[in-house]
């Protein structure tokens, strides 16, 4: 009698379910050889997850990749006095590995920073507890070098060009490490300058950008950072560095425009760059600026072109007039679902409610202080869900609110940065005055008594409308009378959640 087996397309799939698991994953390994080679792709693709103490030994494993020119540069940085505490001859061509481990990688995010930067120093911290800090930090560059040259399956790149200043970088072949970048479907630019100004650094970095522009032709997300804009006594470079750098930004846009479909500005300065450029994003879905500065009312009359359908429309913090927020909604706000906005003006309120018909959620950051009589134009907005973050609490204001919601909008989260027993009057306030159809409400509040009172008078006056409500510290120890109100809320129909989890169910997407 044949003993039954599973298919190589049943192990592939028992391996998917478990790519997450690495324990198990670890085990897959010893089974036999087509277990062994199936399991080394999944457990790779980003080996740098879920750190512990037993991924500190991927260091050695990587060391194991290094050609001859990076184990040299680790063997300088480490020096005499150090290199006897490492055995090198296990690292030398007898001893091959036998994967390509870092070709297998998938996810590359934060290349350069904490993560893989911990992980590594941890292990050498093992085998050279004295070994100095600036020689650890010299010896991140080398690992990440051989990580990019080697790589062949990076789907998400996160990366930082002060890199690209690093010594070890000075032969670095972009090319052909770009031309490996064609399963690239993320790809996250930090522009986080290193205080230097080697013009050969900035000569391999515009290289790195113009290599990467012609081979990531499917990248579907472009996530753009400049932070020097963030530092308020920073005078922002507008050297012809910068220039360059946005000329080949523009080129990567137009390159990979019909396959782009989020993209993210962050600390970017826009003067004297067209907004054009977005007209031809055909594919476009999600767009956000955090940060940002340099965009001027006639530069946003171009968006009036656009061949893109937004769905997903984010400001945060940004150095312009408040004006081109508003107009920005005139123009892009018919196919938009979900918006992120702060501290509302009547201006901005009036074309959210007017140029934004198919709003499906809207956040609202209140971070300064609000006219209450733009508070009286919510009662406008079409939306379903309404988030409000506000640091602006009076009681005013959340009875404003409250009266001015239209009846349209069914869910609503309320995050306010009072202390608690501010926080129980406003909410009092705002559940006392507002419509009676709300299926969903959540407040950053704990369970305690007098506030499961006013939360139970807003279910009867409503007629059990309300399905869900969240709210913080559900773990915390009740007493008789609380668990008892708590008990009557329950058997209205109403289900207690976390008020922590039941964002994600509110919004359905992160800003």
């Amino acid at each position: 009698m044949t003993l039954p087996y599973l298919t190589d397309d049943c192990i592939y799939y028992i391996l998917q379910y478990l790519q997450n698991d690495h324990s198990t994953l670890f085990k897959c390994l010893l089974v036999n050889r087509f277990w062994c080679k199936s399991t080394i792709p999944l457990l790779y693709a980003n080996p740098f997850a879920n750190t512990t103490e037993k991924n500190y030994l991927i260091t050695s494993t990587l060391i194991l990749c290094f050609n001859k020119a990076e184990i040299l540069q680790l063997k300088n940085q480490l020096g005499l006095s150090q290199i006897n505490n490492i055995n090198f001859d296990n690292f030398d061509k007898e001893h091959k590995p036998l994967f390509e481990y870092p070709k297998y990688l998938k996810y590359l995010k934060n290349c350069n920073n904490f993560i893989i930067n911990f992980v590594i120093s941890k292990w050498f911290a093992k085998y050279i507890p004295n070994l100095p800090i600036f020689c650890v930090d010299n010896i991140f560059p080398i690992f990440l070098q051989s990580i990019l040259r080697q790589s062949r399956n990076i789907e998400q790149l996160d990366i930082s060009l002060n890199l690209f200043y690093e010594e070890s970088f000075k032969n670095f072949n972009f090319q052909n490490f770009t031309s490996n970048l064609t399963k690239l479907n993320s790809l996250s630019l930090n522009f986080n300058s290193s205080g230097t100004d080697h013009t050969v650094n900035k000569e391999i970095e515009q290289e790195f950008l113009r290599n990467i522009a012609n081979f990531c032709t499917n990248a579907s997300k472009l996530i753009i950072e400049l932070p020097e804009i963030r530092r308020p006594l920073y005078q922002h470079d507008t050297s012809n560095g910068l220039i360059i750098t946005t000329t080949t930004l523009e080129k990567l846009c137009t390159i990979i425009q019909h396959s782009l479909v989020h993209v993210e500005f962050i600390a970017c300065d826009f003067s004297n760059v067209s907004l054009k450029r977005f007209n031809y994003l055909y594919n476009l879905e999600y767009l956000k600026f955090e940060y940002c500065k340099g965009i001027l009312l006639n530069q946003c009359e171009s968006l009036n072109f656009s061949s893109f359908k937004l769905k997903e429309l984010s400001f945060k913090l940004n150095y312009w007039n408040v004006d081109v927020t508003s107009l920005m909604f005139k123009y892009l706000g018919a196919s938009l679902q979900r918006l992120l906005v702060e501290t509302p003006t009547k201006s901005l309120i009036e074309n959210i409610s007017m140029y934004c018909p198919n709003l499906i959620f809207l956040k609202i950051r209140i971070c300064l202080r609000v006219d209450l009589s733009v508070i009286q134009l919510f009662k406008n907005l079409r939306t379903r869900i309404l988030s409000i973050t506000t640091l602006y609490d009076t009681d005013k204001f959340f009875i404003n609110l409250a009266n001015n919601i239209s009846i349209n909008i069914g869910k609503i989260f309320l995050f306010s940065y009072s202390r608690n027993s501010s926080k129980f009057l406003k909410f009092k306030k705002f559940l006392e005055n507002c419509h009676n159809s709300f299926e969903m409400i959540s407040l950053n509040y704990i369970i305690e008594l007098e506030f499961l009172k006013i939360v139970l008078n807003y279910i009867e006056r409503s007629n059990n409308s309300l399905k869900v409500l969240g709210m913080m510290k559900l773990g915390k120890e009740l007493n008789d009378e609380e668990l008892k109100l708590l008990n009557l809320i329950k058997a209205k129909g109403v289900e207690i959640v976390h008020y922590n989890t039941i964002y994600p169910d509110l919004c359905k997407f992160a800003f």
